[in-house]
């Protein structure tokens, strides 16, 4: 195991007690045993502190951080600075992997002489779900490239990729927002050379009811606007078209998915739900050309429609389609 490189595998942990045996032996279990998993205890009030401390009493691959709530950019940061792998991996500690994870993610990263190793994610209401297994299809890219897939593809969880750990010599995670994980991904993507992308589904997202992604619109949510100008200002003296398109078009878009989620979910006492409503679909009706030209999928783009006309008829026609998806 000695001339095998070692993954840092880092777990945020806040008040997951109920999920993280079911993240931690899917990690603990993978058929690649040179991991270091790092577990940073982000000042959880439930039995998840504990838990982490018993599994690295279990199993010496397991090191353990408390520390005061700060949010997940900070416990991802700190897992950064502790790890010290060769490679970065990150698990979401609601969520689990296949048992060949990281021995397939290493594998077609090596072989393909990569910076990173990306993998598909399926969403998961259950333990239950099991994913279709695909004949596989390898696709390697460079240079901008990389980030045209990292938009195209539209999935920023940081779980599906395994990092040459350089890529994070100069890349952090902003703190004190919900959204983190999609500008931390486009840095550490524009470090890299070369990608190395798989369609073998190996991560399952847990849809938690009572997660970020299915809970009332909240002023963090809001976060999503603030990520996106990021994004237009790192791109903006790309000369690359279709990158610039691309990230125009998550920019006009956000105002959208914003008050899809506020119609699916609710809104918050933090937040005003008429101005919020007047706010994003004022933008969306701004916007609504560009996005209608865009590469949106056909349902979004009724979605859409139905977002510059009637705010009720997004709840309808949203609540049908996550109908479909479960």
């Amino acid at each position: 195991m000695s001339d095998m490189p070692r993954i840092s595998v880092i777990i945020p942990v806040y008040n997951s007690a109920a999920y993280l045996p079911r993240c931690l032996d899917s990690v603990l279990g993978q058929s690649y045993g040179d991991l270091e998993v790092i577990l940073i205890n982000d000042g959880s009030t439930d039995d998840s502190g504990a838990l982490c401390d018993g599994y690295a009493q279990k199993d010496s691959r397991v090191r353990v951080i408390h520390q005061r709530n700060g949010g997940a950019s900070v416990a991802k940061n700190a897992g950064l600075d502790a790890a010290s792998g060769d490679f970065i991996g990150f698990v979401d500690s609601d969520d689990w992997i296949e048992a060949d994870t990281y021995a397939y993610l290493l594998g077609i990263l090596q072989q393909s002489q990569s910076d990173i190793a990306e993998v598909m994610l399926e969403v998961a209401y259950s333990e239950s779900h099991r994913m279709e297994l695909l004949p596989e299809e390898l696709t390697v890219f460079e240079g901008e490239d990389i980030l045209i897939h990292y938009f195209e593809h539209n999935e920023f969880a940081m779980g599906l990729r395994l990092y040459r750990r350089y890529v994070f010599d100069a890349v952090r995670f902003e703190e004190g927002r919900i959204t983190e994980d999609v500008v931390a991904g486009f840095l550490a993507l524009s470090r890299a050379k070369r990608l190395v992308v798989s369609n073998q589904r190996k991560y399952y997202y847990y849809s938690n009811p009572v997660g970020v992604s299915e809970s009332p619109l909240r002023k963090r949510d809001l976060d999503l606007l603030h990520v996106v100008e990021q994004l237009d200002e790192l791109t903006a003296e790309s000369t690359n078209e279709a990158l610039r398109k691309l990230v125009l078009t998550k920019k006009k878009r956000s105002p959208f998915t914003l008050l899809t989620k506020m119609a699916l979910f609710g809104c918050s006492t933090e937040l005003d739900e008429k101005q919020m409503k007047r706010q994003f679909q004022q933008q969306i009706r701004k916007d609504y050309r560009f996005l209608m030209g865009s590469s949106m999928p056909l349902n979004r783009k009724l979605l859409l429609t139905a977002g510059c006309v009637s705010y009720p008829l997004v709840k309808i026609m949203g609540a049908a389609y996550q109908g479909t998806r479960r």
